[in-house]
């Protein structure tokens, strides 16, 4: 799964009233939509902000691989990740 998808998740959570809503602007292609309407940026922007904030999430420990991740976390599951250096 590449991160801009998990980004493309994170954007259509954090605009959308509900999970079926945000799976609807996915299935659409509407993201960059939603963004604009929001936050008064595109998809491409928001990408750039979300990698710069990624570091400064908190650290999540994964289930299975033991591994440590800073992560966007909704749900108890995480939407965006990158592994601890």
């Amino acid at each position: 799964m590449s991160i801009e998808w998990e980004i493309e998740e994170l954007a259509c959570a954090a605009c959308c009233k509900s999970e079926e809503e945000a799976g609807q602007a996915i299935n659409d292609g509407t993201t960059d939509e939603i963004l604009y309407e929001r936050y008064g940026v595109d998809f491409e922007t928001y990408t750039k902000i979300v990698k710069d904030l990624l570091p400064f999430t908190p650290i999540v420990q994964s289930a299975l691989a033991q591994k440590n991740y800073h992560a966007f976390v909704a749900d108890n599951r995480m939407i965006v990740r990158q592994e601890c250096a």
